[in-house]
């Protein structure tokens, strides 16, 4: 069976590591305009052929099946140009955005006379596999749910932008919705499942009730539930089934279980099936080195078996029309509030002007806190962004304007404000991702502010910039070697220089903030400084007295607020930190109030380095040619002068310490 593949990006290079594990099958071309992805996928796949699109690959390469893995909204075009040339197709989820692209498709293929498969793999994995064969045992089924919570990906390769929060609900929603349909399709009913309610919570939650018959069905996905999980739970008259797709297992429970002795025994059992199940799986993941997603290969095999033997193909059309119904009216939830018009908000202080912001990076951690805040302060803010936000991500009374700042910034969008406060960053990548997202970006920045009439900008840094010194204070100078601390301070540093290099050319005057490691104590994220989590285990490094350069979300915003407010008052560089800066124990204090179970241990300094030596020594022999890191320079203490953010306090919506 000769395969090619439609689009090179992540999910394609998974396609090409399950297919080099399977007989019978060769991965003979791959189709992508971008050459880096192209090449990364064909690494996977020796003796491959690249094209840069899948027209070239049709014509100039014998393929059997098309396996179309390119962005979502050109799955429809991509099945269409490889089913007229009579090739068969895998559809990658979601299998189109809309029911009558989906019904085109299926038609399509059926009047070719080949056979599609969309790309449903969670069917094949071993849960869902155990799950359908105890499903007869449990009686009339009666329940069914479906449950998956992920993390948004906030980075994508090469630096570019990811899809937005909403967006990307929509991509991974089709798995919990097959799940669910194929469950209820196995109860016995012979109704078509029908939507009965559907609720979109305020931050990216879908809540949806199916039923099918006289079963009910639950969906729920959530962007913001934790911990990450993805399940299904079939509920019946004689029993219940479990199946967990992020450990692997199943726990099963059958009979009334309306005894005491039922009751007893059935925490036990579910817990030693729990054991037993997650320790044989994670055993077959390592023993097996898979690099591809369970369930892939296997769904892919049996399609290949469907084409050879000319069998329905392992995913019916019905479900993959049933789950694009679905999919396609949350879509429509989420477009409708997408459309909706933001709340009005009452500016706080009314009674004078305020400047008028643009704020760059206005959609990140401390950015969209920022933005509450200059909103809360009466002023007019509009957030530059690479990509609009979801809805759910907004903050009312801001306006966004979509600007990929590494590649340039029109003056057109800054104009008539009056302080432009630069806080976009690259924040994860290599020298590039740093040099286009962070540098470049300011360069950019700086010169649409000048174009555009702006002449205060304040430039939000970092403290990582400065020269280590036996007291960091607001003037000690900066790192002389900008390459020594890798990218991320590398280009934070250079873009400090640039907005300061080129504010005195462009006549542009420029205050810069410098702040620590940014801590929100209402949902409290430990800084890496403070140490490293294990599980349920928490390892603090260093002596509990020690004092970390940290700094509060809402003291760092108010503080850039009021920086902008009075631009002529504001210090040329501050480093914004905690004017008390916190100890380590307290630090732990905070996480333990998070974290009830947490157990804490700590790792004095004297065992640190040694330790630190040791690691030093295993990296220069493992990765020779690339510079180790000190482990003691990851969790060392620097002492810190906090007098500019002290004299700063007063004057800010917010206590001392930080805390609203």
């Amino acid at each position: 069976m000769r395969i090619g593949l439609a689009g090179a990006g992540k999910m394609a290079q998974h396609h090409a590591r399950a297919i080099a594990r399977m007989a019978g099958a060769r991965l003979v071309a791959i189709a992508d305009p971008a050459p880096g992805a192209r090449d990364a996928a064909l690494a996977a796949a020796p003796g491959a052929a690249g094209y840069d699109s899948l027209g070239r690959l049709l014509a100039e390469s014998e393929v059997d099946v098309v396996h179309v893995c390119t962005p979502p909204a050109a799955h429809v075009a991509g099945a269409l140009e490889a089913i007229a040339a009579g090739c068969h197709v895998y559809v990658e989820k979601p299998f189109a955005e809309s029911s009558a692209d989906a019904d085109s498709l299926l038609a399509r293929a059926a009047e070719r006379g080949v056979k599609i498969c969309a790309g449903h793999q969670l069917l094949y994995e071993a849960p869902a596999r155990r799950a359908a064969a105890v499903a007869p045992m449990l009686g009339r089924l009666v329940h069914v749910e479906s449950y998956f919570s992920f993390r948004t990906v906030r980075r994508a390769p090469g630096g570019r932008a990811p899809l937005r929060a909403d967006l990307q609900l929509l991509d991974i929603l089709p798995h919990p919705v097959y799940l669910l349909l194929h469950f209820l399709g196995g109860g016995g009913q012979e109704a078509r499942p029908e939507l009965m309610a559907l609720e979109l919570g305020a931050a990216g939650t879908v809540h949806a009730l199916v039923r099918a018959g006289t079963t009910t069905g639950h969906l729920v996905v959530t962007l913001e539930g934790r911990p990450i999980e993805s399940y299904v739970r079939l509920v019946g008259t004689n029993g219940s089934v479990y199946a967990d797709f992020v450990r692997g297992t199943t726990q099963q429970l059958f009979g009334p279980g309306t005894s005491g002795i039922d009751k007893l025994v059935a925490p036990y059992s579910t817990a030693a099936q729990l054991l037993g199940g997650t320790t044989a799986a994670l055993g077959a993941r390592f023993l097996k080195r898979q690099r591809s997603y369970p369930g892939l290969a296997e769904l892919f095999e049996a399609f290949y078996a469907a084409i050879r033997t000319d069998a329905p193909s392992p995913v019916s059309g019905e479900s993959i029309r049933e789950t694009v119904r679905i999919c396609e009216r949350v879509a429509r939830a989420l477009a409708a509030a997408d459309a909706a018009p933001a709340p009005e908000i009452a500016a706080a202080r009314p009674a004078r002007r305020e400047p008028s912001v643009v704020l760059t990076g206005g959609t990140g951690f401390l950015g969209r806190a920022l933005a509450r805040t200059l909103v809360g302060r009466g002023h007019a803010t509009r957030v530059l962004a690479r990509r609009a936000p979801a809805a759910w991500e907004r903050v009312p009374g801001v306006a966004y304007e979509v600007a990929d700042l590494g590649a340039g910034v029109p003056a057109a969008a800054l104009q008539g404000a009056d302080v432009l406060i630069h806080a976009a960053a690259e924040t994860a990548g290599g020298w590039e991702e740093h040099q286009r997202n962070s540098i470049d970006a300011t360069e950019h920045v700086m010169r649409a502010a000048a174009a555009a009439g702006i002449r205060r900008v304040i430039h939000v840094s970092s403290l990582a910039v400065v020269a280590r010194a036996r007291v960091i204070r607001d003037d000690t100078p900066l790192a002389a070697d900008s390459r020594a601390a890798g990218p991320y301070v590398w280009g934070k540093l250079e873009s400090e220089r640039l907005a300061l290099g080129l504010g005195r050319e462009l006549g542009v005057e420029v205050k810069v903030a410098r702040p620590g490691a940014i801590v929100d104590y209402a949902d409290f994220d430990p800084p890496g400084r403070l140490g490293k989590r294990v599980g349920p285990l928490f390892v603090a490094v260093g002596s509990g007295r020690d004092r970390l350069g940290v700094v509060e979300l809402g003291f760092t915003a108010e503080a850039l607020a009021w920086m902008a407010e009075h631009f002529e008052d504001a210090p040329a560089v501050v480093n914004l930190l905690a004017p008390e800066l916190p100890t380590k124990r307290e630090l732990v204090g905070r996480l333990r109030q998070a974290n009830p179970g947490l157990r804490v241990a700590w790792l004095p300094t004297p065992v640190l380095y040694p330790l630190s030596w040791l690691a030093t020594g295993l990296q220069k022999v493992l990765r020779p040619g690339r510079p180790a890191i000190s482990l003691a320079g990851v969790f060392g203490v620097a002492r810190y002068d906090t007098s500019g953010s002290r004299e700063m306090a007063p004057h800010l919506d917010v206590a001392s310490g930080g805390q609203r």
